[in-house]
């Protein structure tokens, strides 16, 4: 792998309980041909030249290593598997456990999100930024569903003048109570290599539901946002089944 090159993180070592699938949600067909990690490999294709992946799994995660082992190679695309730290829970664990991958410029994706539309330019846009002197992006679906705000990573951003997105608040899984003072929600997430532990530090905390001083946000918040459309979580049957009708349609 040439240390130049900027990476992209796929932690995939969460078991999908909620599905209760025989294969791991990453694999979960989508379409003809198609399972959800090549929706994900669709968004990294464009700038494949400047990219290595690196991907996290868990026990039982050969049949996916098998499979970005082909489309990787298709792709031209540098690959490294690595295995989770069962000390590092959850999604930002996974990205604490591949620091020593660490690229100038780091794109997290979560391989059981879905872009209702195809955003190809999104992942060069939010490289282009980093490397323009940003210490962290967001890639942020505007949203007004109180229900998905309350469940979600979510975020408020603002337009500043000159049309740049800023992201002003965060909070993972804020809760009703606390939905409405957000306006969006997260798809992926970029940072520099100056910033990497002040920012992923603080997410970890966050997903852990770790108290937060304001001060500890501070990388958090300096983020800036790249506007992606919707997306799908497939998270639960409900969302499955609709992407399903959707794509059938």
């Amino acid at each position: 792998m040439t240390g130049h090159r900027d990476t992209v993180i796929l932690p995939l070592a969460g078991r999908g309980t909620r599905l209760g699938l025989p294969t791991p949600k990453e694999l979960l067909p989508i379409g003809p041909g198609r399972v959800a990690l090549d929706d994900t490999l669709d968004l990294l294709a464009p700038h494949t030249g400047r990219l290595r992946l690196v991907a996290v799994l868990g026990p039982d995660r050969e049949p996916t290593a098998r499979y970005l082992e082909r489309r990787c190679h298709e792709l031209k695309l540098p690959l490294a598997v690595v295995r989770q730290d069962p000390g590092l829970p959850e999604s930002t664990g996974a990205v604490l456990g591949a620091a020593p991958w660490y690229g100038p410029a780091t794109v997290v994706l979560l391989a059981d999100q879905i872009l209702n539309a195809p955003a190809p330019k999104a992942v060069g846009e939010t490289l282009d930024l980093i490397h323009a002197g940003h210490e962290a992006v967001f890639l942020a679906a505007m949203e007004d569903d109180a229900a998905r705000l309350a469940a979600d990573g979510a975020l408020h951003v603002q337009r500043e003048t000159g049309g740049l997105l800023r992201v002003t608040d965060y909070a993972d899984k804020p809760g009703l109570t606390e939905a409405d003072r957000f306006n969006a929600v997260w798809f992926g997430y970029a940072f520099a290599a100056r910033a990497a532990e002040g920012f992923t530090g603080a997410l970890h905390r966050a997903t852990l539901g770790l108290a937060e001083h304001p001060h500890q946000m501070g990388a958090v918040l300096r983020a800036v946002a790249v506007e992606v459309g919707p997306f799908t979580d497939l998270g639960t049957w409900p969302a499955v089944t609709a992407h399903w009708a959707g794509a059938a349609s």
